[in-house]
């Protein structure tokens, strides 16, 4: 069994989720984002100082396309497999929509699902993950990657955070009656997913209003609507962009955050502590 609560009570600041694609097709990390190396780059990410890593194998950016099951799982299980024989320790989070991969991998020791579709795909994933004692990830989106960009999709009559928060607490509801616990649930706003720039603008300002920020994941590393405001065409370049926008999350008090660079934001956040602790004896 795996308390959610548990571990991100352990932690003085949000818990640190490093992303580890094998994909071969990730937005920001392109061709070297494939299976063959996501083991190197997930030990490198624990010894930055990840608490987590988060192991995807299908692509959901806006306008991609969907692989089958079979393709995504073995993309992402001898991932996880020789993970977890190289840092018994670490906890791992598997990115997917789909139920057989949340089955194999749950049964292989993954810890968490991070269900991007909001069970919205395969409803019964929250059942699945409930079984093995495991921690479920509810993000935000609308459509599928290859639509969601779409206009019908970026209308939210009621405000951005107003129409996220409705339908995260609808996904929740579904986890719940399915067996779910409400403590190893954990709710992400989906950046970048049926959003416009301006719109996660907004999401941003008011995070506090999707759901207590303790209970949030933020996904912003390298996202487009960052450099829209910079002007950086190149995701990988957007280091500067996700820092700030990170640390501001972080002082809203959000309970993990899932970066591509986790030594910058470590070494962030150690900063913001010390400085914390010499206000407090000023």
């Amino acid at each position: 069994m795996f308390s959610l609560a548990d571990f991100l009570s352990r932690r003085r600041q949000p818990a640190l989720m490093g992303i580890v694609n094998a994909t071969g097709d990730s937005f920001s990390e392109g061709v070297a984002s494939g299976p063959e190396s996501a083991l190197d780059r997930a030990i490198g990410l624990a010894d930055d100082g990840a608490d987590l890593l988060d192991i995807g194998g299908e692509s959901t950016r806006p306008g991609s396309r969907a692989v089958t099951e079979e393709e995504e799982l073995a993309r992402v299980l001898p991932v996880l497999k020789a993970v977890k024989r190289a840092r018994p320790g670490i906890v791992c989070s598997i990115d997917t929509r789909h139920a057989a991969v949340a089955a194999a991998v749950l049964e292989a020791g993954a810890e968490i699902i991070n269900d991007v579709s909001m069970l919205r795909t395969a409803p019964e994933i929250a059942a699945l993950t409930a079984r093995h004692g495991a921690a479920l990830i509810l993000s935000h989106s609308r459509g599928t990657p290859e639509t969601m960009q779409s206009p019908e999709y970026l209308r939210y009559p009621d405000g951005v955070a107003a129409g996220v928060k409705a339908e995260l607490a609808a996904a929740e509801r579904l986890a719940l009656a399915a067996g779910m616990k409400a403590e190893n649930l954990l709710l992400d706003p989906g950046f970048g997913f049926a959003k416009t720039p301006e719109q996660n603008w907004e999401l941003a300002a008011h995070l506090a209003a999707v759901a207590p920020p303790e209970r949030l994941l933020v996904g912003v590393s390298r996202k487009s609507f960052l450099g829209r405001l910079t002007g950086e065409t190149d995701p990988a370049a957007r280091g500067s962009e996700t820092l700030a926008l990170e640390l501001f999350c972080a002082e809203a008090g959000v309970g993990m955050i899932r970066t591509h660079d986790v030594r910058s934001l470590v070494r962030a956040l150690m900063v913001r502590n010390q400085l914390r602790e010499a206000a407090k004896k000023a």
